[in-house]
């Protein structure tokens, strides 16, 4: 699956820009246009690679970490990468305009919008096509599946965003577009991935191993159900893909390990492979320390995304994921030990160029599932039920089992499972926002290390649980694209 990513992904695709009064981009981006091209299952194929590759764009995967470890009490921003805007994530500073940090809002808007074009346009086209049927069904599962996690991404990020459902050909057509409401765009996304999830194979062939599965639009479609405090109706979707007997945890290394890509416990990732052909992951030297020396071998490291105290120190003696996802020295060019924590869960020590890790990043974990199942579980009175799958995830962990709990301690035990499950895996905070935590967890946490932001202490408030609309897209269409409350102030 991971060369696929390298075919076609100059496709000529509607784009969504974020500049000047062009809100959507017709012009093709390559030679031929779009009639030429729709035209064949191979077509097809590529347009479907082409959606995939959308993934790897600096405003998802690329900022994944950004708004969802800098903004919680898992990471803090170095002061070099201030200039990028990390600090006005990190500090709960985020502005619409005027700002690196704006610039980041906007490329995830675009991003995930170019995404949401390519996907449309396969769907809105290959029922025209006469192609072989299972491959049919399999391309637009695909494509409602990435279509789905598109919009998923931009909910949780900005809450109402403009749904666009269908290929887009004019100027004036995008201009018809508003806000729509969190409520109806979960609406789509769920009904997109039970779309998905009856369309698309179990399995596929080694050659196209990591393209998504019909358990993997169950697994997500389960974690959107939660999202939105949906435990009854998450249950047997979550239970479907355990019981699929499918996935297992794994040895917690070997998750993300550069040659491991695809397995065993991944239902769901962004795929990798360095080569020098443009498909390296940046995540290894973005996280190494600063002329790390030993710690990284190609160029010197960013520094971006260092561990916090509070998560350094949150990890069981005998937790084995501490020493897999973080270290506190690294040994300089010098042979000198230097006190610096960095995040090392994406090191791959055999990367060969500067930005060429191999390391996949995982979206949709089987612990994951099982954690949400146990969560589900707990919410809906199942307490006792839910222990064991939480014990799972502990047990290989090396951490000791859960005994009895109440609702609300299990609540919280769940809580912390997940934060160090899934630490720097961008979730920590969209898992405080989702379970009303954020402000409570956060506020704490900026009080318990007097946490200041131009010399104030750092306190957030209600609001900051979603981000701004990139003023860029309210620049576009203002008489359609308004302002998150509190923003405007």
């Amino acid at each position: 699956m991971k060369r696929y990513f390298s075919i076609l992904i100059f496709i000529m695709l509607s784009l969504f820009i974020g500049c000047k009064k062009s809100y959507i981009e017709l012009t093709p981006i390559a030679a031929g246009t779009q009639q030429q091209f729709y035209n064949s299952a191979n077509d097809f194929k590529n347009a479907v690679n082409a959606t995939y590759s959308a993934l790897q764009l600096a405003g998802v995967n690329g900022a994944d970490f950004i708004f969802g470890d800098l903004t919680s009490d898992d990471t803090y921003a170095n002061s070099g990468s201030c200039l990028s805007g990390h600090c006005d994530f990190d500090n709960f500073l985020v502005t619409a305009s005027g700002s690196a940090a704006s610039a980041i809002l906007n490329n995830r808007w675009n991003n995930c919008y170019t995404g949401i074009s390519r996907a449309n346009a396969i769907i809105s086209r290959i029922d025209a096509i006469n192609m072989d049927a299972a491959l049919k069904k399999q391309y637009t599962g695909e494509a409602r599946f990435l279509r789905a996690y598109f919009y998923f991404t931009l909910v949780k990020t900005f809450g109402g965003v403009p749904l666009v459902l269908k290929e887009l050909k004019t100027t004036d057509e995008a201009y018809t577009y508003t806000r729509e409401t969190a409520d109806n765009v979960y609406k789509q996304i769920e009904t997109d991935l039970t779309g998905a999830a009856s369309l698309l194979p179990s399995f596929y062939n080694a050659s196209d191993a990591g393209r998504i599965t019909a358990n993997a639009a169950r697994g997500m479609l389960g974690k959107v159900l939660l999202f939105q405090n949906k435990f009854t109706d998450a249950l047997p979707v979550l239970k479907a893909v355990i019981d699929a007997n499918i996935y297992t945890l794994i040895n917690y290394a070997d998750i993300f390990h550069h040659n491991n890509g695809n397995n065993k416990e991944i239902l769901f990732s962004i795929q990798y492979t360095r080569g020098g052909i443009g498909q390296g992951a940046a995540s290894f030297v973005n996280f190494v320390p600063e002329n790390s020396g030993d710690a990284v071998q190609v160029g010197a490291g960013n520094g971006f995304n260092a561990p916090t105290p509070d998560i350094i120190n949150a990890f069981d003696a005998s937790d084995v994921r501490k020493e897999v996802s973080l270290a506190t020295t690294y040994v300089n060019a010098k042979g000198v030990t230097v006190n610096y924590p960095y995040v090392k869960k994406f090191v791959d020590k055999g990367m060969v160029a500067k930005n060429e890790t191999s390391v996949d990043y995982p979206v949709l974990r089987y612990a994951d599932i099982l954690l949400m199942y146990a969560e589900c579980l707990n919410e809906t009175g199942s307490t006792a039920i839910a222990i064991p799958y939480v014990n799972q995830v502990r047990t290989r962990a090396n951490v000791i089992s859960l005994g009895s709990l109440t609702q609300s301690d299990l609540r919280v035990a769940i809580e912390k499972e997940r934060r160090l499950e899934f630490c720097f895996e961008g979730q920590r905070f969209f898992d405080l926002a989702r379970t009303g935590r954020l402000l409570t967890v956060m506020n704490a946490y900026f009080v318990k290390y007097n946490l200041l932001a131009q010399g104030v202490l750092i306190q957030i408030k209600d609001y900051q649980k979603i981000f701004p609309v990139p003023q860029a897209q309210i620049d576009i269409n203002p008489d359609k694209i308004k302002q998150n409350p509190g923003y405007n102030n």
